[in-house]
C-alpha cells in the first residue's frame, strides 16, 4: 500500500500493462518513422520543417517511457511525460474532429493489423487516450522513482 492506501499491486499492473502498450506503440512508429510522419503531416498543425523531427522524437520517448515503465525505472518521471503527450495527443485529436478533418489518428497502427479495427480520429481514439490519462495518474502521484542500482533507498 502506499501513503494514502493505494494498492502499489495495482500501480505495479498499471505500470506493467502501459509499458508493454507504449513500448508496442513507440516501436511500431519508430519502424516506420515516415508513415508516422505522414500522419501527424495530416493534423496539419505543425510546420513541415518540423514534422519529421517530432516523428522521432515522439516515437523514441513512447519507447523510452515504456521501457522504464516495464523495468520501474523512474516510474514517476516516466508517466508524467507519457501524460504530457496523453494533453498533445488528445488536444490534437479534438482540434481536428472540430475542424471536420478526416484521417488516420496514428496510434496503433497493430490494432488494424491485428484486429481489423480502424484507428481513425473521432470520438473512440479521445476517449481512449482520456482512459489512458487517467491510468497514468496513479503512477505519476504514486509510483515510485527508483533507481534500481542504488541500494539505499526507501
Amino acid at each position: 500500500m502506499t501513503k494514502i492506501g493505494f494498492p502499489s499491486a495495482l500501480i505495479t499492473a498499471l505500470r506493467l500493462m502501459l509499458g508493454v502498450l507504449f513500448i508496442m506503440s513507440g516501436y511500431e512508429k519508430l519502424m516506420d518513422l515516415k508513415f508516422f510522419a505522414l500522419i501527424i503531416a495530416e493534423y496539419q498543425i505543425l510546420p513541415t520543417f518540423l514534422i519529421s523531427a517530432i516523428a522521432l522524437l515522439f516515437s523514441l520517448c513512447e519507447l523510452l517511457c515504456g521501457t522504464m515503465l516495464l523495468i520501474d525505472l523512474f516510474s514517476r518521471f516516466s508517466s508524467s511525460v507519457m501524460l504530457c503527450m496523453m494533453v498533445i495527443f488528445i488536444a490534437a485529436m479534438i482540434n481536428n474532429v472540430m475542424r471536420g478533418l478526416d484521417h488516420d489518428c496514428g496510434c496503433f497502427k497493430f490494432l488494424s493489423q491485428w484486429y481489423g479495427l480502424k484507428e481513425e480520429i473521432g470520438i473512440v481514439p479521445v476517449v481512449r487516450d482520456i482512459l489512458f490519462f487517467i491510468l497514468l495518474l496513479p503512477i505519476a502521484s504514486f509510483g515510485s522513482n527508483r533507481v534500481p542500482w542504488k541500494k539505499d533507498q526507501k
